[in-house]
C-alpha cells in the first residue's frame, strides 16, 4: 500500500466489526458503516472501539434486510430502523441524534463526491 497516495484508497469497512487494526484506514481515507450491531446486547466490543473512529469518518449502515436493531431483531431490517443506530451511536459518544444524523450525513455526502471524480 504505501505506493499509493492515501487519497488514492479508500472505501467503506461494511459492518466494521470493531477490530482496533482497522483503524489506522481512517488515514487512508476509509468510512467506518456502523449498522444494527450497535445496538445489540453483546456488541461491548464495538461501543468500546467506537469513540477511537474519527467522526468524519463514521457512516449509518442498514445492511437490510440483516442485522435489524434492538428492539426489531429478527424481522426483516429496513432503512427507517438506522433512527435507532444513531440513537445508539449518539448515546455512546455523548452527542445529540442531530448531531449524529448530520455528522453521518456529511460524510456520506463526502464519501461520494470524493470517489465520483475517480476515472
Amino acid at each position: 500500500m504505501e505506493k499509493y497516495a492515501s487519497k488514492e484508497l479508500g472505501g467503506v469497512l461494511h459492518c466494521f466489526n470493531a477490530s482496533p487494526h482497522l483503524l489506522p484506514l481512517a488515514d487512508m481515507n476509509f468510512y467506518f458503516g456502523i449498522g444494527g450491531v450497535i445496538t445489540f446486547k453483546n456488541a461491548k466490543k464495538l461501543i468500546d472501539i467506537l469513540p477511537q473512529i474519527p467522526k468524519e469518518k463514521l457512516l449509518i449502515e442498514t445492511d437490510a434486510p440483516y442485522l435489524t436493531p434492538h428492539p426489531f431483531r429478527g424481522v426483516r431490517n429496513e432503512p427507517y430502523y438506522t433512527i435507532y443506530v444513531a440513537q445508539k451511536m449518539a448515546e455512546i459518544l455523548n452527542m445529540s441524534y442531530e448531531e449524529i444524523q448530520s455528522i453521518t450525513t456529511n460524510n456520506a455526502k463526502n464519501l461520494f463526491k470524493e470517489f465520483s471524480n475517480i476515472s
